[in-house]
């Protein structure tokens, strides 16, 4: 994403919103330089498609960067949250709340609301902000803390999931709200060409359809996994 235009939010019909992610975009953008130095040793493993290597990856980076999710995605996942009406919404992975502000935008409109988790303290405050400048904070519970502790307090089931935490836990997160997903329940998770490797396990659970679910990779500037809880295995 080379140019941050307010057209690209233009979607939410919502101009608190629009005008909180042009900024979040922005600032996410001035880290791009930083990233492609840091993921440039990793390229051999997008181009060949086994992802990048997530065993060697020192978490710490991770403390002040964006990486979110891009605008075609995020108009994406609002609109699959906006024609499911999806009411109940989990997100793994906050961040400083530019998914969460997509997520958030359509759980206003469905009557609904959104519990999302997110381990580092300056996160959560700083996403917390976000969503209050953006109009949509009543509509989200941040559950701060390891997502595998905090979703034990959580007795909601859910139509819809964004799982964008660390590749590495998806398939841990996911098993766990697994018994919370009504049928029919959405289930998108980003970056699965990126780190391919890291999410096998959950990408070979959910294309296998004795698993009850329907799933397809699709590529919107970045590759999004989206799955289909099913009425009943087969």
């Amino acid at each position: 994403m080379a140019l941050v235009k307010s057209e690209l939010f233009r979607v939410l019909h919502n101009p608190e919103a629009e005008a909180v992610l042009m900024k979040l975009y922005k600032e996410a953008l001035k880290q791009g330089p930083r990233l492609m130095l840091h993921f440039l040793p990793k390229a051999y493993g997008l181009l060949t498609g086994k992802g990048m290597d997530w065993k060697s990856e020192k978490l710490s980076f991770y403390d002040d960067k964006y990486i979110p999710i891009h605008p075609d995605q995020g108009a994406f996942i609002y609109m699959q949250a906006r024609a499911t009406g999806a009411k109940n919404i989990f997100e793994f992975g906050t961040s400083y709340g530019i998914s969460t502000i997509y997520l958030a935008n359509a759980a206003k409109e469905n009557g609904g609301r959104v519990i999302t988790t997110e381990y580092l303290p300056h996160k959560v405050k700083a996403a917390r902000q976000n969503l209050s400048d953006a109009g949509l904070a009543d509509f989200v519970e941040i559950l701060e803390g390891d997502a595998r502790e905090t979703l034990k307090t959580v007795n909601v089931n859910f139509d819809l999931v964004l799982l964008d935490g660390f590749p590495d836990m998806v398939f841990e997160i996911f098993r766990l709200i697994e018994p919370r997903l009504n049928i029919g329940a959405v289930i998108i998770v980003d970056d699965v060409d990126g780190f391919k490797q890291a999410m096998q396990d959950y990408l070979d659970y959910v294309r296998n359809p004795v698993n009850g679910y329907v799933s397809a990779a699709l590529h919107l500037k970045k590759g999004l996994e989206l799955s289909i809880k099913k009425i009943s295995k087969t």
